[in-house]
């Protein structure tokens, strides 16, 4: 399993509260800054990418270089990206609410390979600002289940994230596609070996890493191949499993709800109790009892 932190919120980033630390994988780290009031330097310089998304409406003054990219206002999904070294001046006022996703060369360097850019010659550089609306969506999805924590959602974060670096890749690359993208799908005995691996680590908490692994293909091209391949999503799919899962555990063994909930990989039994409500109409209690 790759090494992920999920931390509570306190102030360790050039005076940001880090609401949580998100670290899917060596190479990157994503975090939610988020502060109530007051004045807050920019980071100057940092050794990798960054990119900072707004979440909210922010008042920032920002300028990398002699440019200026931000004056006075910092809308909702609008993002700015700095290279590594870029010299950042300014200050964010009052209320701030931001994600930033950091990430070193050697990372982006792989990431532009997944996608089909020679890495050697492609690089990400900044752009106008300018709102991008699924970006925005996408990180406010990733930014609630931060809030919540983040045990048993580690697979949908993974996704989550692994569509938004896509999404960066795509944009801020300086070399675009030469080819018409095709439709990834997965071949039959790479499906039945990702099935297999997912039925028999349902309890354990599930990573796109692990699960491209099994597939015998990249993080990059999993998820969209698996949706293209089944028509649903990779996170709804083993949602749907550990439902089934734990519905065949409590009408056949006399295993607690709490005992079925981790045999199934949900945190707790509340948070079985919510899903499986949400998915039959009953609580898994209920259910037993019927």
């Amino acid at each position: 399993m790759n090494a992920a932190t999920a931390q509570p919120s306190r102030p360790d980033y050039h005076g940001y509260d880090v609401a949580r630390l998100w670290m899917p994988e060596p190479g990157l780290s994503v975090r939610r800054l988020v502060r109530d009031d007051g004045v807050v330097p920019i980071p100057p310089s940092l050794p990798g990418y960054r990119l900072a998304l707004s979440l909210a409406q922010n008042h920032a003054s920002l300028a990398i270089g002699r440019r200026v990219t931000t004056a006075g206002s910092f809308a909702p999904g609008v993002s700015v990206l700095g290279q590594p070294g870029d010299i950042f001046d300014g200050e964010m006022r009052e209320r701030v609410d931001v994600l930033l996703f950091l990430m070193e060369p050697t990372y982006v360097v792989t990431q532009l390979e997944q996608r089909g850019l020679p890495g050697d010659r492609a690089e990400l550089r900044d752009l106008p600002p300018r709102q991008d609306v699924g970006l925005l969506a996408s990180g406010s999805l990733l930014a609630e289940v931060l809030s919540r924590g983040l045990t048993g959602g580690e697979l949908y974060c993974d996704i989550l994230i692994d569509a938004m670096v896509t999404r960066i890749m795509t944009r801020h690359a300086t070399l675009t596609w030469g080819r018409t993208p095709y439709c990834e799908s997965l071949t039959p005995s790479k499906l039945r070996a990702l099935m297999d691996f997912i039925e028999g680590n349902l309890a354990s908490p599930l990573r796109l890493a692990d699960l491209a692994a099994a597939a015998a293909t990249s993080q990059a091209h999993l998820a969209r191949a698996f949706r293209n391949t089944l028509g649903i999503s990779l996170h709804r799919y083993v949602l749907h499993r550990r439902l089934w899962r734990a519905r065949s555990l409590l009408s056949g063994s006399n295993d607690s709800v709490r005992t079925v909930a981790l045999k199934c990989g949900f945190a707790d039994d509340a948070h079985l109790s919510k899903i499986y409500k949400r998915a039959f109409g009953v609580t898994p209690a209920a259910a037993r009892s019927a």
